[in-house]
């Protein structure tokens, strides 16, 4: 079993139910567990004008699970709950992105393991910070909470306190 954190995110629809609904889903995956969650937090979108506010969070799962079966089970879950893929960065009812599978590198064309933007975002590092502060990103040698720190430090304005869902 390999510890995996997933990113959830959405901003049209009933995201809140349609995360709690997800989260089931991923729980009844074949030999997988959803192990935590981080709270749930409201951020402005990345991507077209016009879109309204995200809510995104974390949850760390046990699975073993090969990776590419995984991708294939979260886009299923994900059509499940009205995802559609018209625009890049465009509003979305669901998105779950695998961000890390434990120390792990992959890179394939159809999955990157770290995520490529996962270190970039505080969208993302704020919940992987709820679950796992101190995970070392496996190619920057750097840990989230450091990486969090730094994207602050430079201007960023801290998210809004999270909470539960």
């Amino acid at each position: 079993m390999k510890t995996v954190f997933i990113a959830l995110g959405g901003n049209l629809g009933e995201v809140r139910e349609h995360f709690i609904a997800a989260r089931s889903d991923i729980d009844r995956l074949q030999n997988t567990s959803v192990s935590a969650s981080s709270l749930l937090y409201r951020t402005p979108p990345v991507g077209p004008a016009g879109q309204p506010d995200y809510l995104n969070a974390v949850i760390r799962i046990q699975t073993d699970l090969d990776p590419l079966a995984l991708l294939d089970a979260l886009q299923q879950i994900e059509n499940r709950y009205g995802r559609e893929r018209l625009e890049h960065w465009g509003a979305r009812t669901l998105d779950l992105d695998i961000i890390a599978i434990a120390s792990d590198i992959i890179t394939s064309e159809r999955l990157v393991i770290p995520h490529p933007h996962m270190f970039d975002r505080q969208f993302v590092l704020q919940p992987l910070c709820d679950l796992a502060p101190q995970w070392q990103h496996p190619q920057l040698g750097e840990s989230a909470t450091h990486r969090l720190k730094q994207i602050i430090e430079t201007g960023e304005a801290p998210l809004p306190e999270g909470e539960a869902w």
